[in-house]
């Protein structure tokens, strides 16, 4: 009788049958159920080869019949046999793009990287078919992405040959390298030069593939393009080649410090925390709150990326005002230019001046935050027992007066609170004059465009515009007096009012919008170049002509009406401010704020000093521009006066150079303040950015604070511990206290006893109640620093708790930040590289400029023809358009870079995404491993049961052989019998005869009876056999039935009671 294991074995026979065939034809029609039948009952091989190397496995993994090919597997087929080509299953489904079957044959415990005959991989071949879903299945399998065959060609290298730019982009987000070489010494992005794939070129190029490499022939990528011929791929590496260069002189001073603070940072990160990957986030926020934290933090780098953008405009714009100012030059205005660059050259020192001491400025800012940040966190105090006791020590006398010093100790914040406020409000206010003055040159440009005639602005407005801004200076000049007044009010050691943060933010406000406002009037009081220089030149034209001949601009009309309305505006706001002013002296004479309070005193000092500092400069710079408007006053007077005599040319020629001068010095003012501006804003964003990087760095090190957290709460425990017996003795103190004023009461009422019996002196009675008053006063004095005490414990507590809030407000997940970082510094260096490129622009077209100019002083030198002149223009022209198409490239290429910073953003976004979903399949596919197991188990105990089952049969075998040999032992008996019989009497042989018939039908009775009964056992023994292995095949294919399962376990419970009864 065969074995379980010899019913299981397969008969690997060489002749390729029929019944191969029909296998094949099962998997062509992609018969699972035919296919299953023909491997139970004809015991196949599915990975038998036919005569063109072919067998059906294999055809399966080619068609990507997943039920067949898990029919198969299920039978034990084994993933890694090769065809005739070489080729595995998973090979050929990898090249004919059939996902579902890479995943099962990955399960199946299949190698990844099992390589053909040409050592190509699964991953070879997807890249070269494009099959991008496959790809992303062997690489979830953690596919080596570097890995080359025998030419030495990476499945990057073969993606790009084959003009897949989807996969190449793929590839490189997972990590391939992008300047793998293969033997020949090419690169990925050689290979798609040379097949003129400009998506691949570009894909590749944004990944970071170098341009300058060479192979072994000593080509380049750039050799390459060219062969090719197309524009495209040959600007792409032109643009990549330029920005490597760029990158590199911008990164070689500034890599070393960076890298050496990092390290440093690094470092102490590593000592002070553990790693990352083990550190718990923090309890309080979700992980919903940290994807909102991440998306504000992108969207306000987002913010500064359309800052960046505006500053690159702005930089065209002066482009474009370099070009009107070429077509100046053909009429005659070079050494304005020349002014104008170097008036440029003088305003870049002043920004760096200016810049560092807006940088020391912060510094001071720092320390004294740091400072109050320090004394917040030496407080400690006791919340429960300072309440207990607030209640006892309110029925005490004088606790209104000491109850109205709390406010005292909130004075440093309330400072704060103001710088931080005034820093906010100037960022604002610069701004909104950067946009006012980009406004006012915009006009400037419309109005040069329009007749000279109508621009002039007519004297009886200008007049009342003038003795407007001289009130508007007079008021200024009384608001400053009052601000003096304020300071020498507080330098006093007599008492005085705190006055709160709101009213404070509001007038220093007020104040500077005032400033703001005088500066905007003044910028619009004064005239354009353009337009003194064409009024200029209709006065000399038509010089006889009287005034009111002249027609005026119902533009300018209008701006003049907005002009003395904004004027009317500030006045009103000034009256507010001076109303302001004046509650707050007579707040200051009242007198409540107490001398003791001299820290708060010094900081807001210093805030004055810097206030009186900021008016004192703008005071100087509206005189400066006072001064200046009357020298043009001056000089337009004396134009007209010579305009009426009909003065000479000479003359004429020289009040033009001068009214150019003092026009060249008021737009350099303009530009000045211009750079000021945005040099303070730069610096603010600067501060923002340390800011939250300090931020971070608490965050990183947080494990480390939180040891410091626990040894300072040890220490607070033991400052608690501490002032708990101070307050136990001060208590006990009071108590006394109390008792002694209980006993002079008692002695005070035995004194009205006495004097009610008796006479006392009066001499006496002064005596007593100045000794009862003096005691009195001593219990009061006590009760009061008590009091003292309590209020400042009380108010350091509520700073530490709003401290602690807003530390836990604005903590943010250091992953996220991470990332998002990370996402947007690249377009940061991007537009960084393009702001450098129109800086260089500029420089070249100031020496275009500098050599127009030699050519027209050589024109000058000598007489020059109409034709010349003509030439000239047209070539002029020509480097117009030149310009304009290089700034219409400059556009695209910006369009281009904004679209792949949003497509950056996108891919981050989806990057989340898809890693939740991963995580989500992760979760999945433990859980069915752990039913999977759970089912391993359960077939494992069948597998036990089943071989104890064969067991049993084996040993009813050898108990029939058994009987078997007994049979044939008593058939020879009754042979021996029969021939004894033969020799015996005619009776004793008839009674022997009958007697042994019947023991010889009994014995074959018997005998025919075990013969039944193994035939039956057998018969049994072979459908156990047959059920148990078709369920096997069934439960290993994930199809087993709940009555069956219940049957095999209760087998399994019979068997194990049956040995716990042996």
């Amino acid at each position: 009788m065969k074995s379980l294991k010899a019913r299981f074995k397969k008969v690997d026979s060489q002749d390729w049958n029929k019944n191969d065939e029909k296998l094949l034809q099962a998997v062509e029609f992609n018969d699972a159920d035919r296919v299953s039948s023909l491997l139970l009952r004809k015991s196949l091989v599915p990975t038998k080869l036919d005569m063109e190397g072919k067998s059906a496995f294999h055809l399966c993994a080619m068609k990507g019949n997943v039920d067949c090919m898990e029919v198969m597997l299920a039978h034990g087929a084994d993933a890694l046999t090769t065809d005739g080509s070489g080729h595995t299953a998973l090979h050929l489904s990898a090249k004919h793009g059939h996902p579902q079957c890479v995943s099962k044959l990955l399960q199946s415990s299949c190698h990844v990287d099992v390589a053909d005959s040409q050592g190509r991989t699964a991953l070879h071949h997807a890249a070269i078919h494009g099959s991008i879903s496959c790809l992303e299945i062997l690489c979830d399998f953690k596919a080596s992405l570097n890995i080359k065959d025998q030419d030495g060609a990476t499945p990057l290298m073969l993606a790009a040959k084959m003009n897949h730019s989807e996969l190449c982009r793929y590839l490189l987000h997972r990590g391939a390298a992008v300047n793998a070489r293969d033997q020949k010494g090419r690169t990925a992005l050689m290979v798609a030069c040379e097949n003129g794939s400009v998506e691949t070129v570009e894909a590749l190029i944004h990944g970071g593939a170098r341009v300058g490499l060479i192979d072994a022939t000593g080509r380049d990528a750039a050799h390459y393009g060219a062969a090719t011929g197309n524009a495209l791929i040959q600007h792409y590496l032109q643009e990549a080649a330029q920005r490597h260069s760029w990158a590199s002189e911008e990164q070689s001073p500034d890599l070393s410090s960076q890298a050496s603070s990092s390290r440093q940072s690094l470092c102490k990160e590593k000592s002070n925390s553990p790693r990352k990957r083990k550190a718990p986030q923090p309890p309080t926020c979700n992980p919903n709150q940290g994807d909102r934290e991440a998306y504000e933090e992108i969207a306000r780098l987002r913010q500064e990326r359309v800052e960046f953008l505006q500053k690159i405009r702005g930089l065209e714009q002066l482009q474009d005002k370099q070009k009107q100012e070429q077509l100046e030059i053909q009429n005659g205005s070079l050494p304005i230019l020349e002014k104008q660059v170097e008036d440029l050259q003088n305003q870049l020192a002043e920004t760096a001046n200016e810049k560092e001491n807006l940088k020391k400025e912060l510094e001071v800012l720092r320390s004294r935050l740091s400072f109050c940040e320090n004394e917040k966190e030496n407080t400690s105090y006791d919340i429960e027992t300072l309440q207990d006791e607030e209640g006892e020590l309110l029925e005490f006398p004088a606790t209104a007066e000491l109850l109205s010093k709390k406010t005292l100790s909130a004075s440093t914040e309330e400072l704060l609170a103001t710088l931080e406020g005034q820093i906010e409000s100037l960022t604002q206010k610069n701004k909104k004059l950067m946009e006012k003055i980009q406004v006012l040159e915009k006009d400037e440009k419309d109005q040069s465009e329009v007749d000279t005639s109508g621009d002039f602005i007519p004297i009886i407005l200008y007049d009342s515009l003038r003795s407007e801004f001289e009130k508007l200076k007079g008021q200024q000049l009384e608001a400053q007096e009052l601000l003096k007044s304020l300071e020498s009010n507080g330098t006093d050691g007599s008492p005085r009012k705190l006055v709160s943060a709101e009213a404070y933010e509001q007038l220093k406000d007020d104040y500077e919008k005032q400033i703001t406002a005088l500066k905007e009037a003044l910028e619009k009081i004064s005239l354009p170049d353009d337009q003194i220089r064409e009024n200029r030149a209709t006065e000399n034209k038509a010089g006889s002509e009287p005034e009111g001949k002249s027609k005026f601009n119902p533009v300018t009309r209008e701006e003049m009406e907005e002009l003395m309305n904004e004027l009317s505006e500030t006045q009103k706001k000034y009256q507010a401010a001076l109303a302001e002013v004046k509650i707050l002296e007579e707040q200051i004479e009242l007198g409540i704020l107490s001398v003791e309070e001299k820290e708060a005193t010094e900081s807001s000092r210093t805030e004055l000093e810097t206030v009186k500092a900021a008016l004192h400069q703008t005071r100087e710079e509206l005189k400066e521009q006072d001064q200046k408007m009357k020298d043009l006053e001056g000089l337009l007077r004396d134009q007209e006066e010579r305009g009426a005599q009909n003065c000479s040319i000479k003359a004429y020629e020289e009040m033009k150079a001068t009214l150019g001068a003092s026009l060249d010095a008021v737009s350099q003012e303009k530009e000045v303040l211009l750079k000021r501006c945005t040099s303070a804003e730069t610096e603010l964003r600067e501060l923002r950015a340390t800011l939250k990087e300090e931020r971070h760095e608490m965050l990183e090190g947080r494990s480390s604070v939180s040891q410091a957290l626990q040894e300072e709460t040890s220490k607070l425990r033991e400052q608690l511990k501490a002032m708990t017996k101070q307050h136990e003795e001060v208590k006990a103190h009071v108590e006394e206290l109390q008792e002694g004023r209980e006993k002079l009461e008692e002695e005070l009422q035995a004194t009205k006893e006495r004097l009610a019996s008796q006479c006392v002196s009066r001499v006496d009675h002064e005596d007593m109640v100045e000794k009862l008053k003096t005691a009195l006063s001593g219990a009061e004095k006590k009760l009061l620093e008590m009091k003292e005490k309590y209020t400042s414990t009380q108010t350091k507590l509520a700073e530490l708790q709003k401290t602690t809030e807003a530390f836990r407000r604005e903590s943010v997940p250091l992953a996220e930040h991470a990332r998002a970082k990370e996402a947007l510094e690249g377009t940061l260096w991007e537009l960084k590289a393009k702001a450098k490129l129109l800086e260089q622009e500029l420089k070249a077209k100031a020496q275009e400029a500098s050599q127009l100019q030699a050519q027209l002083d050589e024109i000058r030198q000598g007489a020059v023809s109409k034709e010349a002149h003509e030439q000239l223009r047209v070539t002029s022209q020509a480097e117009i358009e030149a310009l304009k198409a290089k700034l219409s490239d400059l556009g695209c290429k910006h369009e281009r870079t904004c679209t792949e910073v949003f497509q950056v953003q996108r891919e981050a976004l989806f990057m989340k995404s898809e890693k939740h979903a991963a995580e989500a399949q992760l979760a999945a596919a433990e859980k069915q491993l752990q039913s999977l197991r759970a089912e391993s188990e359960r077939l494992q105990e069948l597998h036990t049961h089943i071989e104890d089952s064969a067991k049993l049969v084996k040993e009813k075998d050898k108990k029939i052989t058994e009987l078997s040999k007994e049979v044939f032992k008593l058939k020879e008996a009754l042979k021996d019998l029969s021939e004894l019989s033969s020799g015996a009497s005619p009776k004793g042989i008839f009674s022997s005869k009958t007697e042994s018939e019947l023991d010889v039908a009994t014995f074959q009775r018997r005998i025919k009876d075990l013969e039944q009964q193994l035939i039956e056992s057998e018969r049994r023994h072979s459908n156990i056999i047959s059920l148990y292995r078709g369920h096997l095949l069934y439960a290993i294919q994930g199809h087993m039935d709940e009555d069956v399962q219940r049957i095999l376990f209760q087998i399994l419970k019979m068997q194990s009671l049956q040995e716990q009864g042996r």
